[in-house]
């Protein structure tokens, strides 16, 4: 782990760089960064987005990666990269040239603090700790598991720099930091969703509820620096927002050869439905697109192999997910609900996203990124990887010289865009989708994104446009 503690964000004015926290100085917050290590302060992020952050295929997204995150932090920190580095930097201190409202022009020099105890240090947690489970999936990943999660230098640096909770000045909490009504009397609720777990669908689900209640027009779904989780969360969601109807989610496909298919047709004949079986070789887990219909055969599943692929399938609710959903109704439409994002809205998150933008036409506003520049809502919506050594174990072959960590990774499964006939676009993966509208941070909206929320109403209730 190599850390500055220096941390710093976007403000819209001129697009200018701010201390955020300093906190070896406090009296640099809110200073202007000119330079760092001797470049103009936004293209040495810039380069630095551009050269190091890969979650995200959109600059805006990398380069608000790259600076102090919004909202409140989850573990494996995904922001702040430019300060919080898992990589060892070329030198040993880096100089940034500041100017301050009362000290005026300031030059500092902050060396690294290195928390590896030499090189070896360093691989062993980028290259060995981290992969403690041999595959997963875009669509059902760490953020999903309910596995004990160790702490690790960078979390624990993130939690002791990072543990201010935002502050929310201009909307009523009503359920435990998930669920808040605006206060300027728009009747606009805001539901914030950090992370896609079936646990909590019955949770989100009387959030809605309570929103109806409340008598709430509009809804705000919040859902910035999330990272996705469990795929059938993007189902339920779309269905307890709107309606069951098939095709209720993206179509998606696996990778077919001669190695699958056995296990297909085993899969096929022992007719497990669980969902929670998680096993993507099993036709008896998903339904044929368009119609979702289940699956009458094993090669109704595999198809021509024209493509190499399998025919082209959807993911089902679990049956605790169809109990919820019944009886349920809401009085909101498509333009009664505004999605906002940071641009990290991963895996799960942007599935849903996409879905409810394409499909629904729901409304989406990103924030922050570079001025005046189109920026994504969502991050990496599609797929799935898995490696060799799974692939073989599920076929009942045990391979003992393959390597157990950092196992080579494969994508197996893909996701795809459709049109209004179901005719299949384009791969979600390579599928560029600006938002709507466009917010940028500012000195204030940054610790208080209770901000952000009264200017997503006002576009909401078609008071100002995008």
């Amino acid at each position: 782990m190599v850390i500055q503690e220096l941390l710093i964000f976007v403000i819209k004015d001129l697009i200018m760089i701010k201390v955020f926290d300093d906190t070896v100085d406090s009296s640099n917050n809110n200073c202007e960064v000119i330079e760092i290590g001797g470049k103009p302060a936004l293209q040495a992020i810039i380069d630095f987005a551009n050269d190091t952050i890969q979650y995200s295929k959109d600059l805006n997204v990398r380069f608000n990666m790259a600076l102090a995150p919004s909202q409140p932090r989850f573990l494996r920190q995904f922001f702040q990269q430019f300060t919080l580095r898992e990589d060892l930097p070329e030198t040993s201190s880096i100089k940034y040239k500041l100017t301050c409202p009362k000290k005026g022009s300031v030059n500092l020099n902050r060396k690294w603090i290195i928390t590896y105890k030499d090189g070896f240090g360093g691989f062993n947690f980028n290259c060995l700790e981290q992969n403690n489970n041999p595959t997963f999936s875009l669509n059902d990943n760490f953020a999903s598991s309910d596995k004990v999660t160790k702490l690790t230098s960078r979390d624990k640096i993130t939690n002791s720099t990072l543990n201010n909770d935002p502050k929310i000045a201009h909307a009523q909490m009503i359920d435990d930091g998930s669920l808040y009504l605006l206060n300027d009397g728009s009747k606009t609720g805001v539901v914030l969703i950090s992370v896609e777990k079936v646990r909590d669908e019955d949770s989100l689900k009387n959030d809605f509820q309570e929103l109806k209640k409340l008598g709430a027009n509009k809804i705000i779904l919040d859902m910035s620096n999330n990272p996705g989780g469990d795929i059938t969360f993007s189902l339920f969601l779309t269905s307890l927002l709107f309606s069951s109807k098939q095709p209720n989610s993206f179509p998606t496909d696996i990778i077919i050869n001669d190695f699958t298919i056995p296990k297909i047709e085993k899969n096929f004949k022992e007719s497990s439905t669980d969902p929670e079986d998680d096993d993507f070789y099993n036709p008896n887990l998903f339904l044929s697109f368009p119609f979702g219909k289940p699956f009458n055969s094993p090669s109704e599943f595999i198809g021509t192999r024209k493509n190499r692929t399998s025919n082209l399938y959807l993911n089902t609710l679990t049956h605790d997910e169809k109990k919820l959903l019944k009886n349920v109704s809401f009085p909101w439409t498509s333009d009664d609900i505004i999605i906002i994002t940071n641009g990290f809205c991963a895996s799960a998150c942007a599935l849903i996203t996409l879905y409810l933008s394409e499909i629904h036409k729901v409304k989406t506003i990103a924030v922050g990124g570079l001025l005046d520049d189109q920026m994504s809502f969502s991050t990496y919506p599609g797929g799935q990887v898995t490696s060799p050594n799974v692939i073989a174990d599920s076929a009942g072959d045990n391979i003992t010289d393959v390597p157990g960590i950092n196992p080579l990774l494969l994508t197996v499964r893909e996701a795809y865009s459709f049109d209004e006939n179901n005719n299949v676009k384009d791969v979600l993966e390579y599928y560029y989708k600006p938002a709507d509208c466009r917010l940028y941070y500012d000195e204030k909206n940054v610790i208080d994104p209770s901000l952000l929320w009264l200017e997503a109403s006002k576009i909401l209730n078609n008071e100002v446009k995008c």
